[in-house]
């Protein structure tokens, strides 16, 4: 159901359109797309500037973001979903049980609760890339080259390819890393690696095989790994230009330097996709949807941890509990609300008090990351502000 146009509606537009139109103007990202959803209609799905600011390409539905670390979400989380609504995977085993690698590390008593909360203890990233590097900061040509090779084929852009061995070494630090105390919230990405692992020894598929044909289904959306084995490039937005690692801008491969190890394809990040088609796959978390028992969804999507300041449900954020603990993502969001962020300025949140789904996707870090104009300006508080604004007068007046 389309959202028919009312001076409501019209006010509504005119004031999201100076918002991002302003955020542009301030450089916090060169363009955007919104998806929002009230109830059944769709009252918003647009796209807004240019894939960079020199405004050669401007942003359409179709084209596809680097959505960060949403992926821990819409593609880990939700296969993890799925396995659990199967009847497959227990949430209270240790992750050991599946992956034996972790048998004999500090990680051997870590559940998959605790894994997907954020209370496990394990620290939050390893910067990968600073291990492929001399001294001198030239990348070691031992485990990276420029051409690709039987022993060289892990793809990390076009001129870029790492050692096939390598990633035993990327897993060998994870394991190694150091573990705190656990029921304590400190988020981590780390579990995230093995995800894709953990799919394939329980479902028998490839993480990305079995995200498209368990998740995706027969759905008309566009949201994948390595999007240039399927588009061109103009179809998809750029990233940052890499100063650091890769010396070059990051262009429909993935951002993230740990995912890009793994080829691109990894629970940590590596998806690509436009804010309909998310908008079009949170719908199997509505109640009455066919994909997910309620209970499933209810478990997931609830806090990990009731009564405690931790704001996180299952692969899933959340809101503070209380206001006192503060007020993130917005005030005007219930409890009931979940969703995620990503790095490169993506996002999604859903409150199903409200029946409100909000997708907003950007690349706020181009040309680099060092810009952090985009929260300095609190662009995601001011248009959650505009939207849940909206729906408690409609509230009123009804």
């Amino acid at each position: 159901m389309i959202y028919t146009q009312s001076s409501a509606q019209i006010e509504l537009n005119t004031k999201i359109d100076s918002l991002i139109k302003t955020s542009i103007q301030n450089k916090n990202f060169p363009g955007a797309q919104l998806y929002v959803k009230i109830k059944d209609s769709i009252i918003i799905n647009k796209s807004y500037g240019f894939h960079t600011y020199d405004s050669l390409i401007a942003v359409k539905n179709t084209h596809l973001y680097d959505l960060a670390s949403l992926t821990k979400v819409l593609a880990s989380t939700f296969s993890i979903m799925r396995l659990y609504d199967d009847g497959q995977l227990d949430l209270n085993e240790k992750l050991s049980f599946y992956l034996k690698e972790l048998e004999r590390s500090n990680k051997k008593n870590t559940t998959l609760y605790e894994s997907l909360s954020h209370t496990s203890g394990w620290i939050p990233y390893i910067s990968h890339q600073n291990f492929i590097k001399k001294r001198n900061g030239k990348i070691k040509k031992s485990i990276i080259r420029d051409v690709k090779s039987k022993r060289f084929s892990t793809q990390i852009n076009e001129e870029l390819f790492l050692k096939n061995t390598h990633l035993k070494k990327v897993f060998k630090r994870i394991k190694n890393s150091k573990v705190s105390s656990k029921n304590n919230y400190n988020y981590s990405g780390l579990f995230f690696f093995y995800v894709p692992s953990l799919i394939n020894k329980i479902s028998g598929l490839k993480f990305d095989r079995f995200f498209n044909e368990k998740i995706l289904k027969d759905k008309n959306i566009t949201l994948l790994f390595n999007p240039t084995k399927n588009f061109n490039k103009e179809f998809i937005v750029p990233t940052e230009y890499d100063s650091i690692f890769r010396q070059t801008l990051v262009h429909g491969f993935v951002h993230d330097e740990a995912a890009s190890f793994m080829g691109g394809i990894s629970g940590n990040a590596g998806l690509f996709g436009n804010a309909e088609s998310i908008g079009v796959l949170l719908a199997d978390l509505e109640p009455g949807s066919s994909a997910f028992k309620l209970s499933t969804i209810n478990r997931f999507t609830s806090y990990a941890y009731e009564n405690t300041p931790i704001r996180r449900g299952l692969g899933f954020d959340k809101p503070y509990p209380k206001k006192e603990y503060g007020t993130y993502p917005n005030e005007n969001l219930s409890t009931k609300t979940y969703g995620h962020t990503g790095f490169t300025g993506t996002m999604f949140w859903v409150d199903p008090e409200k029946q409100l789904s909000i997708v907003f996707l950007t690349n706020r870090v181009y040309p680099t990351r060092l810009n952090e104009s985009f929260y300095d300006d609190n662009v995601r508080v001011k248009l959650i502000d505009i939207l849940t604004k909206k729906i408690i007068l409609n509230e009123n007046t009804n």
